[in-house]
């Protein structure tokens, strides 16, 4: 039978998944009928996977676990779904933070206006411009005009975060991560990869123009700690797997007392790897609003910064959210002092290179989903799926159609429109549900991505 069968409905956009006997606790999964069951008829509305379903039982039977919740743009991961927020008492969860440790959004905010990038020869000029200053794709270290962080810096970085480059709360979702350690050891394959601070990376990191409905022009950056923390995931997936004894490959399982000696060394470097990916989206961010006011003038500046693949302490236990984004609404105690304790904090969603972006803003009803809502809109094709069934010559027509310029010949079609869910379907359950409403739609003018 069907995990689905199990599926109590508590109101729209929630159902619970009761606690089974392997279970530590209950899932509350925010999901619309639509999404979970699909729409018949419509291939681009399938039924959630029943794989998704394991992954939250797996999710909930980790020692240490209080509380699980799946946000509406779920989908298959390791371990446990992406879309997943696990509380724990005592346990640390790597599989939880996956590899792209501190993976994340900046948006940034800017002075122009749709027509004042309506051009599409300066459009490729920015574009142009971008990428001279940032590397891009996977493995890639250093564009021509790229910023250099000497050995000094980086190590700031690295305790300090954003605080490093005399950012604040302001605008981003933490000035710095707390590194408790000041001992801990760098794994070598992870300090090898230092050099790429300042890079974007490949997959589905991307920079990209955008106009939104009043025709204000925004970009948002998504991209993480590089191979910095892949490396360093790396590293204590196997040495969890280690000590507890499981087989290789068996990283869905891995979880460490966060008092252990291994547990500790994972906390540090962890938070060491997430001030990584805050610098690095700051370090890209400046670039592109330089590029940006040199092409079209005008002034762009960081509206803000927040992670979605993130282990961080609240209220006394781990949050450990994986493609995920933080939810604090209006009045939430961590926001106290800061520029959005009146409104709540922005959340940034990525939908797809043809389909939008969203800005959102928590609700009150977030604390039912541990104030966590979805990271994007949520893969429907996987990327060899995408490659089998997707024509180049009629993505390439719609992308024209559409009038969005890329960096890339042709449109990597493993991140093309059809490879994602309906970002409405998604953002009308995170509102359905009372967790977060939409404060701003945003269409996309311009792409760069790895093309890888």
């Amino acid at each position: 039978m069907s995990w689905k069968q199990h599926l109590e409905k508590v109101s729209e956009g929630h159902y619970v998944l009761p606690r089974t006997k392997t279970m530590r606790v209950h899932a509350d999964l925010f999901l619309s009928d639509k999404l979970l069951w699909g729409e018949e008829g419509n291939p681009e509305a399938p039924p959630l996977e029943d794989a998704v379903f394991d992954q939250v039982v797996n999710a909930a039977t980790f020692p240490g676990v209080t509380r699980v919740a799946v946000t509406p743009d779920c989908h298959v991961g390791y371990g446990v779904p992406i879309g997943t927020i696990v509380e724990t008492d005592g346990t640390l969860l790597p599989t939880a933070a996956g590899y792209d440790i501190g993976c994340g959004m900046v948006q940034l905010q800017t002075s122009l206006t749709v027509e004042d990038v309506a051009d599409p020869a300066k459009r490729r000029q920015w574009i142009n411009e971008v990428t001279e200053r940032i590397a891009v794709g996977v493995g890639a270290t250093r564009a021509r005009k790229q910023r250099r962080v000497s050995d000094p810096t980086l190590k700031e970085v690295l305790r300090h975060g954003a605080k490093a480059l005399g950012r604040s709360r302001s605008v981003t979702e933490r000035d710095f991560i707390p590194v408790e350690d000041t001992g801990v050891s760098i794994p070598e394959r992870a300090f090898d990869k230092r050099g790429q601070l300042g890079s974007l990376g490949g997959g589905n990191h991307f920079t990209e123009m955008q106009v939104d409905e009043t025709g204000r022009v925004w970009v948002m950056l998504h991209t993480g700690s590089r191979g910095f923390g892949w490396n360093i995931a790396k590293h204590f997936f196997v040495a969890g797997a280690a000590q507890l004894g499981l087989k290789s490959r068996s990283e869905d399982f891995v979880w460490l007392d966060a008092d252990s000696a291994l547990g500790r060394s994972y906390w540090n470097l962890h938070n060491m790897a997430a001030n990584f990916a805050v610098a690095n989206r700051l370090l890209i961010g400046e670039a592109v609003c330089g590029a940006l006011e040199d092409v079209f003038g005008g002034t762009a500046n960081i509206y803000y910064e927040i992670s979605h693949n993130l282990i961080q302490r609240e209220g006394g236990k781990f949050v450990a959210r994986k493609g995920a984004t933080r939810a604090f609404p209006a009045g939430h105690p961590a926001l106290k002092g800061t520029t959005w304790e009146a409104t709540g904090h922005p959340i940034l969603i990525p939908g797809s290179m043809e389909t939008g972006s969203a800005i959102l803003f928590a609700e009150p009803g977030a604390e039912k989903s541990i104030y966590s809502v979805n990271h994007g809109s949520g893969r429907r094709l996987s990327r060899a799926a995408a490659r089998r069934q997707l024509q180049q010559e009629e993505t390439d027509r719609r992308m024209a159609e559409a009038g969005i310029l890329l960096n890339t010949r042709t449109t990597p079609l493993d991140e093309s429109g059809p490879c994602y869910k309906n970002l409405d379907d998604v953002l009308e359950t995170v509102e359905q549900a009372g967790l977060a409403r939409v404060a701003h739609r945003l269409k996309p003018v311009a792409c760069i991505k790895g093309a890888d």
